[in-house]
């Protein structure tokens, strides 16, 4: 059996492919330069680790699209909660609790969705 036939080259190359050997560069000013290195040392990661996550983050993003924050899920949940609730009751309509029990089952199936709705309006604005 050769070393070099085919299969252990078709390996050998499938094996090279994942390592990291490509260099991609930029220039930074000095001011530039020092608002890095502090946010590295913030974040406890060298700066080639830094970066080589910023550009991860930003392909990612890319392929999948916008995705809104925890922070705005949440908070659109609350939006939607105050809306389906104080509608009803501003008019005099007694709430049950399975009425409550079912908006706010609903609120957490939608409030994904609506706030990535919100997202889309906000960039298609821009």
């Amino acid at each position: 059996m050769a070393l070099l036939d085919e299969e252990n080259l078709a390996t050998e190359a499938a094996k090279r492919a994942r390592f990291r050997v490509h260099h991609v560069g930029t220039k930074l000013n000095e001011a530039e330069l020092r608002e890095l290195e502090v946010l590295a040392a913030k974040r406890k990661q060298t700066q080639a680790e830094l970066i080589r996550g910023l550009v991860l983050r930003e392909i990612e993003q890319d392929q999948t699209g916008l995705r809104p924050s925890a922070e705005m899920v949440e908070i659109t949940a609350c939006r939607l909660l105050l809306v389906n609730l104080l509608g009803p009751l501003a008019k005099g309509q007694a709430m049950t609790s399975e009425v409550f029990d079912g908006i706010v089952d609903l609120v957490k199936k939608q409030k994904a969705r609506v706030a990535l709705d919100r997202l889309k309006d906000h960039e298609a604005r821009r």
